[in-house]
């Protein structure tokens, strides 16, 4: 190994090779299969593409699916931006706490997040009970099943994405540009408006791309909140894959989201670097293109500055917000975060009803459904296969992602930025267009249903995030400590080992525990993949929610709620306290 890590092009070729044999083999290629199936092969039939535009319930679902995204996107870009402005101006500790409740929500399972608005709109559910209890309405509003209920439940949960997105792009922005603009005699509105906003606006732009893409591409939440009239093109190609057994129609609608997603990616190219929507600390591959780019856009951003008059009055009525030390922002940040966390917490309280029926607030306390919990071998055995797959697919992951991070850092190939981008390419397909293309290309060769295809497809999706954490520390890595090793007489596998693995170490197991979270969490995929196998705890989560509503699915989900806080909490602290080693390090 050493012999061969002494070339350079050798060592490249070994380092890149698992993550180009993965993204190749189990994903273009099945993708491939899905485009030449969609024509009918050699006869070149596009006679289901035209179905679908010319058939009325087709083209609407289309459109629909278009409309919803964009609401969805515009109101949760809305929404989280002022959480993402507060988060710049905070101290580090306050960052911390508010970082956790916002994590918790978006590393939490979207079946759970979609169980807990499913109590909270039905007609014996919480908002309600509560309208009728204060006299407000006389029988239940029909909230559940309605596109309220879909796009709310979306909202959910893409504003922590949207908060986390715009932050990692609106931390870097000097907050003394618009001190200064205010000394020179703007007020507070206008200096927000002319000076801080527009350079915000890239980060905006990139979370909006980021969020529509995903929505467009959405399956659980629509499937489970909506009615027959708010059906997406995600669930219609579930549908035409899997009950009406229509293959080639349902490789047609993939297609057509996969060049919407494509188009909309084209658009987003021509103002921002595309790698800035997944990961800004990446930007800087892009070069000089990122200057030009992000030029282009603040310059469209000049018509967007409204007249002074509307300035004024606008400085008018929100002067006594603005002067006050942020607290409305502190007071708008709470209620985001009670919006975030009051779905879960209303599971948590559930999970301890003496109820047999779902009934909120709870009659009484009591442990009845842990109990049912702890001897039921169904979800033991549930969760036992999830465990054992997520550990899996995220040892893999994090071997292939790290190889493919050090190699898309330290290569000197002139298509680095293309190359990164490939590498996230799973990330920008729909995740129901990978679920189909998988499908058909493991039953091609004989994988489909056994436990190392879903394996594949879970590393498939885990893989582009362990990059991008990966890629992150690997550019603020000082590779000189590799070559002090070197110098001293460390071989390559040495210096590997005993220096810059160690020294990576804090973000290999963020790495490592976000791959798991992604595998466990995954639907899709598995519900294509799983054959015969124990089903994973998202599918019996699924199988459960579309039949019986009851308490257990409360208390399965808290447990899972509490697992998810757990691993975050232990990933904030390993961060905080590889922040003090270095601080430490430093003053010495």
């Amino acid at each position: 190994m050493n012999i061969l890590f002494a070339k350079r092009w050798i060592r490249g070729s070994i380092v890149a090779s698992p993550l180009v044999m993965l993204l190749v083999g189990f994903l273009v290629i099945p993708l491939s299969i899905i485009v030449w199936g969609s024509v009918e092969g050699s006869k070149l039939n596009f006679a289901h593409y035209a179905r679908i535009f010319s058939d009325e319930t087709n083209l609407r679902i289309l459109l629909y699916t278009l409309k919803t995204g964009l609401s969805v996107t515009v109101v949760s870009l809305a929404a989280g931006y002022p959480v993402a402005y507060l988060l710049t101006k905070i101290r580090p500790r306050a960052l911390s706490i508010v970082t956790v409740f916002i994590l918790i929500p978006l590393f939490t399972a979207f079946l759970i997040r979609t169980y807990a608005w499913i109590i909270i709109l039905g007609r014996e559910g919480i908002i309600n009970n509560t309208l009728i209890q204060f006299g407000i309405i006389s029988e239940p509003l029909a909230l559940l099943n309605t596109t309220f209920a879909v796009v709310i439940g979306m909202i959910h949960v893409f504003i922590p994405m949207a908060i986390f997105t715009m932050y990692s792009s609106m931390v870097r922005i000097d907050h003394d540009f618009a001190r200064a603009a205010q000394i020179l005699g703007a007020k507070p509105v206008q200096a927000f408006l002319r000076v801080y906003f527009p350079m915000s606006l890239p980060g905006v732009f990139a979370a909006g791309i980021l969020i529509f893409i995903i929505a467009i591409g959405f399956y659980i939440t629509p499937a489970l909140l909506g009615g027959p009239s708010d059906t997406m093109i995600s669930q219609l190609v579930v549908t035409q894959m899997t009950t009406l057994l229509n293959f080639e129609l349902s490789y047609a609608s993939s297609i057509i989201l996969l060049l919407v997603t494509i188009a909309i990616l084209f658009f987003a190219s021509l103002f921002i670097p595309l790698e800035m929507i997944w990961s800004s600390s990446t930007v800087d591959l892009a070069n000089q293109r990122r200057g030009k780019r992000f030029r282009a856009l603040e310059g469209r951003t000049s018509v967007l500055r409204p007249l002074i008059a509307v300035e004024t009055l606008i400085h008018a009525v929100t002067k006594p917000l603005i002067t006050g030390h942020a607290r409305w922002l502190w007071a708008y940040t709470v209620v985001v975060l009670v919006f975030l966390t009051a779905p879960l917490i209303v599971i948590v309280v559930l999970s301890f009803s003496s109820s047999p029926f779902v009934v909120f607030p709870p009659p009484g306390f009591s442990l009845q459904w842990w109990e049912k919990l702890a001897n039921a071998t169904d979800w033991q055995e549930s969760f036992l296969f999830s465990l054992r797959l997520g550990l899996t697919s995220a040892f893999f992951a994090t071997i292939i992602g790290t190889m493919g991070g050090f190699w898309l850092v330290r290569t000197t190939l002139p298509i680095k930025r293309a190359l990164f981008l490939f590498s996230l390419s799973p990330l920008m397909v729909p995740v129901v267009i990978v679920a189909t293309s998988l499908y058909v290309f493991e039953a091609r060769i004989h994988l489909l249903g056994s436990f190392i295809g879903l394996v594949i497809g879970h590393v498939l999706l885990s893989v582009p995030y362990v990059i991008v954490v990966m890629a992150a520390a690997l550019r603020g890595f000082d590779q000189s400590l590799e070559r002090a090793a070197a110098v001293h007489g460390a071989h390559p596998m040495q210096v590997l080992r005993l220096v810059t693995l160690p020294i990576l170490k804090p973000a290999l197991v963020t790495a490592a525990l976000l791959a798991f979270l992604t595998s466990f969490d995954e639907l899709l995929v598995g519900i294509f993949l799983i054959g015969r196998q124990t089903p994973t705890l998202p599918i019996k989560f699924w199988g459960d929610i579309k039949y019986q509503i009851n308490p257990l699915l409360s208390t399965a989900s808290t447990f899972i709620v509490l697992l998810v806080t757990v691993t975050i909490l232990i990933a904030q602290w390993i961060r905080v306290r590889h922040e003090k080693r270095i601080s430490i390090n430093a003053r010495k």
